[in-house]
Formats: structure tokens, sequence, C-alpha cells
């Protein structure tokens, strides 16, 4: 069982892993795209990368959605204890490309048309 510490401290960990990688597939892959594209499939990932999720429940602790959801379905119970999850990963998924096109909008910098 992991200590409160222990249990924040691989929380964190994880966040930083996941927006680390989300930066990274936008400067490998997704900066090649239209920037409208490149920065709704960005919000995309790392929203569903972010969600959180119960991993049942009965449980206090949270988990990341996606990994939940396929525990879930794959081995606990199929696809009605996996929906929770899985409704979490949409949401996350909606949020994180809303917020991507907000920033985007909002954005100073803009692109020369020259």
């Amino acid at each position: 069982m992991m200590t409160p510490t222990s249990y924040l401290i691989a929380l964190v960990v994880y966040a930083l892993a996941a927006v680390v990688g989300c930066r990274m597939l936008y400067v490998l892959w997704f900066s090649r795209l239209p920037p409208i594209l490149a920065r709704v499939a960005t919000g995309l990932v790392t929203g569903i990368l972010l969600a959180p999720s119960y991993a049942a429940s009965e449980m206090t602790t949270i988990a990341p959605a996606l990994v939940t959801g396929l525990f879930n379905l794959l081995f606990a119970g199929g696809v009605a204890a996996a929906t929770p999850a899985f409704i979490m990963l949409f949401i996350s998924g909606l949020v994180g490309v809303g917020v991507a096109l907000v920033s985007g909008r909002l954005s100073t910098s803009r692109p020369d048309s020259a």
C-alpha cells in the first residue's frame, strides 16, 4: 500500500511525464500540421492522458482514467466496470480540445501572412 506522500509523488511524476510527452508530440509530429489542427490534437492527447478516475466505485484514490478504463475493461468486470473511466476520458478529451481552441484564440502570437 502506498503512503499518502508516495501517492502524491507518483501522481505528480505521472502528470509531468504526460505534459512533457504531449509537448514532445507537438514538437515532433503535430507542428507539421496546420496550427489549429496541431492545437486540437495536442489538447485531445493532453486531456486523455491527464484524465483522473477512481479505480473502483469503493476506492477513494484516483488513477489515470486511461489505465483504469483499460484494466477494468480487460480484467475487472468488462464494459460495465470501465464505463465511468471512459466517460471521464471523453469529458477530459473535450475539455482538452476546448482549452486548446481557447488558448489558440487568445494567443498574441500570429503567423505572418506575407
